[in-house]
């Protein structure tokens, strides 16, 4: 409870009957002569009376309504300008002279951003000749039983005209010996031929004796079948051919090394 304090002033006069006093007139003067504490006691809690009139506080009022926005403060100073990217020694200035302060980089007469650029570097070194008309494709032969031949699909791997290609063909031993086709193979005692026939897109690989008989390979005797596929140009289609290139630079055939070290092949 919030006590509030009043002023309270003393009337010119006032008559004290209900503290058993005889009735007698108290002016302003008489009462700062009184001694009495009977009457100086009756004065405070006539006073005490009147603080505690005083009520509970209220609830607390609901909040206002928001204000007005407040004027926009002044704008802020201008920052300073940055200097230019050929502005070399940042006097504001294109600076076109003929020692080491010169910012006219390209030397075209003007002082401008295309300064910025540099001069062109030296041309790097002419790369190796790619094989991109040369692929290399490996069969898996593990999916194949005792065999006397087998026949395998050329369009999983070339999606181009099979005749724009020439071939060679190798064969990997379980030894880790690779034997071209048509070749002797492992021992000396069979060889192998292979017949590509490129209207239904199949390969066909036979396996004989000495005798030209027709010999049972064992499944696992041989793991890969390797094609080369050369990509013929115009002119090879003609009568020319990639094999003759081979032959003119002297590279062996039936060894796949010297193929691969030519086109860069995978070893």
């Amino acid at each position: 409870m919030k006590t509030s304090f009043f002023s309270f002033r003393m009337p010119s006069s006032i008559t004290l009957p209900l503290l058993g006093l005889k009735s007698q007139r108290f002016d302003s003067l008489s009462f700062k002569r009184s001694k009495s504490p009977l009457l100086m006691t009756t004065m405070l809690l006539l006073a005490i009376g009147f603080v505690s009139c005083s009520g509970e506080d209220g609830d607390i009022g609901p909040e206002g309504p928001e204000g007005p926005q407040g004027v926009a403060g002044a704008d802020g100073l201008d920052g300073a300008d940055g200097i230019s990217c050929w502005d070399l020694n940042g006097n504001g200035i294109g600076d076109i002279t003929e020692d080491d302060a010169n910012e006219d980089i390209n030397l075209d007469g003007v002082v401008d951003a295309l300064d910025c650029q540099g001069m062109d570097g030296e041309d790097g070194q002419d790369g190796a000749d790619g094989n991109a008309n040369v692929k290399l494709y490996k069969y898996n032969l593990d999916v194949f039983l005792d065999y006397t031949n087998f026949n395998l699909s050329m369009t999983g791997y070339i999606e181009d005209d099979l005749e724009d290609y020439a071939y060679l063909f190798y064969i990997d031993h379980k030894s880790g010996l690779r034997y071209p086709i048509p070749g002797s193979l492992y021992g000396n005692n069979s060889y192998a031929r292979i017949y590509p026939d490129f209207q239904v897109g199949r390969l066909y690989v036979f396996f004989y004796d000495k005798n030209d008989t027709p010999v049972e390979i064992p499944g696992g005797e041989y793991t890969h079948l390797v094609m080369v596929a050369m990509k013929l140009s115009n002119t090879a289609k003609n009568g020319g051919n990639p094999m003759t290139e081979l032959k003119a630079a002297g590279v062996d055939t039936s060894d796949y090394n010297a193929v691969a070290d030519y086109f860069g092949l995978e070893q």
